[in-house]
């Protein structure tokens, strides 16, 4: 049972085939932001729920709208002014006229019934031509249908739905003539994960198709009596801008407790990027979750290109070195780990040329560099769309794709080219610090990483990617030249832009570990097959609750072998925080805990994870599961990996203090270190002890 959804795509357009959630904190936002009246989120069948922002700033244009991709018919015309989606005589069709334009994607709201089919499937349901696939199940001693009510409509500019079973007979007339009997007054709220970078409203769920995974999750659910809501903005393959998403959040439950009346609680489950919203709106809003089963995640999404945006940097050098010299080390994909921290394999079928041999640096990331950072490169699909559309040329030349330009109103532009800038900083980074203190590499190998794995160019330097692997790791874009490093002129490494590093933090995109809700962070463990999604996140995120608070009550951490057993502990976590949160006691269960392939502990407890962050011996689960590092901590950095730009020493200064251990330079190799980091090495233990990136 896998929890991510979508890639970020525009793949079915078929073109190319904090505190509770009424507080002072939130009447604040309300009032600086134009949060609006409560009446706005009561609305039902026929009308348009509201457009937004509360508080996330200038909504992003140009903005592709998807209804008609789902199956919800085009949006509603709002104006006559050639702003956005362009709405055709005849739906899907150009060549039939333009009768108005769309900016806020919005539809009528609507209701349908779906029922879950002997397949696992969920369709759309007739009661006076009942299926015979209709699955049933026992109210009772009384046999129900399983029928699901599917509200369907536009909040924030994107695609929300409310689920919930709905098996007796009822009128839609209005909200007060549902048959709500079924409902266990708690709901679910249901985030997904991808990367996406904005301009379009993303994928609906139930009408856009639901995948395995969250078939099984909802029907168990909905069997449970939870309601579900869900929003194509709380997707991350839709955009990655989460104060976006908590304002999206926040409005699709503001309008359900206006429709349905307050859950006695919501408890949130997703996975990847959802795991990622769940961290970050923790954090950021207490209160809109009341606890959450954050699967597959990662602490945020912006410390990630702190590592790998490395990547591509060293799997050049990696690929350089192995073409001038088949017998390298570095032709041996296992020895890539040793500089890049993330587990490597001799045998798992590397994805881009057939063969064995492959890093997670590929099988994981391979696509992040060029879809998030190059400003030059996006989709083809999305070009296609806009056209489609009936954007201008100038406005589709304009749009810098890019996250941190998806995330202007936050990180703002430089320069007249409106380039957002980027954090990402390299320099002082001792790439390998820790293969060389083991014996792994030579000091000579050390030092001509590290000459030659450069930086990035400036974003207006930049030029596309070509989708044709010719260039597999966007070297062009690269500070680096590769002959010159090799004969002692080191490459210029990537200076982070400290203004947009401080409004990482201070608009909350940085998960600091500040929690206030319980969490079962669940994962399977997926390192050996090179996924993305791997085991040191769930560490990460419990070190920045340590560092934050002294300790991480609130987190306990789940991992099953595979993803065999994922979906039973799935139901198992949300089954346990119902608990907590109706007994107001900690269950047994919800503690730290590892599973064998047949879903049986394999440590459970206290100890089940000792020996990573607390120096002890090794638990059950850390020998079971092996946790790899990136390419920050073999360079020094701690588990936290939220530092952005180091603190500096100088290598003399690193040498007295023991950085280097027993290795011993010669006055040839000192010379070159020195020259190489002219400007310094990082002091991780400096900015441990300052617990600051500044």
């Amino acid at each position: 049972m896998n929890l991510i959804r979508g890639a970020g795509l525009l793949t079915t357009l078929g073109l190319a085939a904090c505190a509770p959630e009424v507080t002072d904190i939130d009447a604040e936002q309300s009032a600086l932001h134009g949060g609006g009246a409560r009446g706005r989120y009561r609305f039902w069948i026929g009308d348009e729920g509201p457009t937004g922002p509360l508080f996330s700033g200038p909504q992003q244009y140009p903005f592709l709208c998807s209804t008609s991709e789902a199956g919800l018919g085009q949006p509603n015309v709002d104006n006559q002014d050639g702003l956005g989606n362009a709405v055709y005589a005849v739906e899907g069709v150009p060549t039939s006229g333009v009768v108005g334009y769309s900016a806020d994607c919005s539809i009528d709201t609507r209701v349908d019934y779906f029922y879950l089919a002997t397949d696992g499937r969920f369709r759309i349901y007739d009661a006076t031509n009942p299926p015979e696939d209709l699955v049933q199940f026992p109210v009772g001693e009384t046999l129900v249908p399983f029928v699901v009510r599917v509200e369907t409509g536009t909040i924030n500019r994107f695609v929300y739905n409310i689920a919930m079973l709905a098996p007796f007979p009822e009128s839609l007339a209005r909200p007060s003539t549902l048959n709500n009997s079924a409902w266990n007054q708690k709901a679910i709220y249901y985030l997904g994960g991808g990367v996406g970078i904005g301009h379009w409203q993303g994928e609906a769920f139930w009408h856009g198709g639901l995948s395995s995974a969250e078939r099984g999750l909802f029907a168990a659910m909905l069997q449970g009596g939870y309601a579900i809501m869900t929003s194509s903005g709380n997707t991350t393959a839709t955009h990655y801008n989460l104060e976006l998403a908590e304002e999206t959040a926040l409005m699709v439950k503001r309008h359900f407790t206006a429709t349905y009346g307050r859950p006695d609680y919501t408890i949130s489950i997703g996975g990847s990027g959802g795991g990622i919203q769940q961290y970050v709106f923790g954090q950021n809003r207490p209160g809109l979750f009341d606890a959450g089963v954050p699967a597959y995640a990662y602490p945020d999404m912006v410390t990630q290109t702190i590592h790998i945006l490395d990547c591509n940097l060293l799997e050049q050098y990696f690929l350089e070195e192995a073409t001038l010299d088949p017998t390298s080390m570095w032709a041996t994909w296992s020895n890539h780990r040793l500089i890049e921290g993330l587990n490597s394999s001799d045998t798992v079928i590397n994805s881009l040329t057939g063969v064995p041999g492959s890093s997670e640096c590929i099988e994981g990331w391979f696509f992040a560099e060029p879809t998030a950072h190059n400003p030059r490169t996006a989709d083809p699909q999305y070009f296609a769309a806009l056209q489609f559309y009936g954007y201008p040329a100038s406005v589709i030349d304009d749009i810098r794709w890019t996250h941190w330009n998806d995330l202007e109103n936050i990180y703002g532009t430089t320069g007249p080219d409106g380039f957002a800038p980027t954090p990402y900083d390299n320099v002082g980074v001792q790439y390998g610090l820790g293969a060389l203190l083991d014996g792994d590499i030579t000091a000579d190998e050390f030092l001509r990483i590290n000459r030659c794995v450069g930086g990035w160019k400036s974003q207006d330097q930049f030029t596309p990617w070509p989708f044709d692997l010719s260039d597999p790791f966007d070297s062009a874009n690269m500070t680096r030249d590769p002959v010159a490093c090799r004969f002692g002129v080191p490459a210029p490494r990537s200076v982070g832009d400290r203004r947009t590093i401080r409004r990482a933090f201070t608009s909350g995109h940085v998960f600091r570990g500040r929690l206030r809700m319980p969490v079962i962070d669940l994962r399977p463990y997926l390192d050996p097959v090179l996924d993305m999604h791997n085991a040191r996140q769930s560490f990460s995120a419990r070190q920045r609750m340590l560092d934050h608070d002294g300790n991480a009550d609130n987190q306990v951490i789940w991992f099953t072998e595979n993803e065999a057993d994922f979906g039973a502990k799935a139901v198992l976590a949300i089954q346990v925080l119902d608990e907590y949160l109706t007994t107001g006691q900690r269950p047994a269960l919800f503690q730290d805990a590892c599973f064998d392939a047949a879903g049986a502990p394999i440590g459970f407890g206290p100890t089940a994870w000792s020996g990573i962050l607390d120096g002890g011996p090794a638990g059950p689960c850390t020998t079971a599961y092996p946790l790899n590092g990136s390419s920050r901590t073999v360079a020094g950095d701690g588990m936290a990996g939220d530092v952005f730009k180091c603190a500096l020493q100088t290598v003399d200064e690193a040498i007295a203090g023991g950085v280097y251990g027993s290795v011993a330079f010669s006055p040839a190799q000192l010379a070159d270190l020195r020259n190489t980091f002219a400007e310094g090495v990082c002091d991780y233990d400096r900015q441990r002890r300052r617990r600051g990136w500044r």
